[in-house]
């Protein structure tokens, strides 16, 4: 059990590492953006994320926009650290040998909720974006890692409600005895 735990811990700390690495790039380039008024630069970055449908998107400045997105995106990638962090918190407890204690199923339920959170946030500002660059098969595209995450969410709202029964079961085994 300790061996899987471990697993499950290393990779969620290299989730933590992965995405404050995508902070600092998302940082990078709104700092670039402010810095450099190349339309070119704004135009590859965000057709990287989005194809246009036509051809008659303005090829305007979008440079205070851009900004917003990465910023907007780093915002979220912080928040989405704190879950994970929760998290990977919890896993720690259960392998030190506390299976049940008081304030689990919160912390489980705050870590679900973070997810689920930032799975909606994620989806609505890719197709936010999206509709201001007419591409309407980013709705589809986001879809996946969308489910994705907001099954996770859930899954990990499902482990606070059995953390929650198990701790009521183990209060009344003490009493019993």
């Amino acid at each position: 059990m300790k061996h899987h735990l471990n697993i499950i811990i290393l990779a969620l700390r290299a989730v933590i590492t992965f995405a404050a690495g995508m902070i600092l790039y998302y940082i990078g380039y709104a700092y670039r953006f402010i810095s450099n008024d190349e339309t070119a630069l704004i135009k590859d970055f965000f057709y990287d994320y989005f194809t246009p449908i036509s051809s008659a998107v303005p090829d305007v400045n979008n440079k205070w926009f851009a900004v917003a997105f990465c910023v907007v995106y780093s915002a979220l990638l912080v928040y989405a650290i704190v879950g994970v962090t929760r998290l990977c918190n919890c896993l720690i407890s259960i392998k030190k040998g506390k299976m049940f204690y008081h304030t689990q199923g919160n912390e489980f339920r705050r870590a679900g909720s973070t997810f689920i959170i930032f799975a909606k946030s994620r989806y609505i500002l890719f197709c936010t974006t999206a509709v201001l660059y007419f591409d309407v098969t980013i709705f589809f595209r986001q879809l996946p890692s969308f489910l994705l995450l907001y099954l996770l969410g859930k899954l990990i709202l499902l482990l606070a409600h059995i953390t929650e029964k198990g701790e009521f079961i183990q209060e009344e085994n003490e009493l019993t005895i």
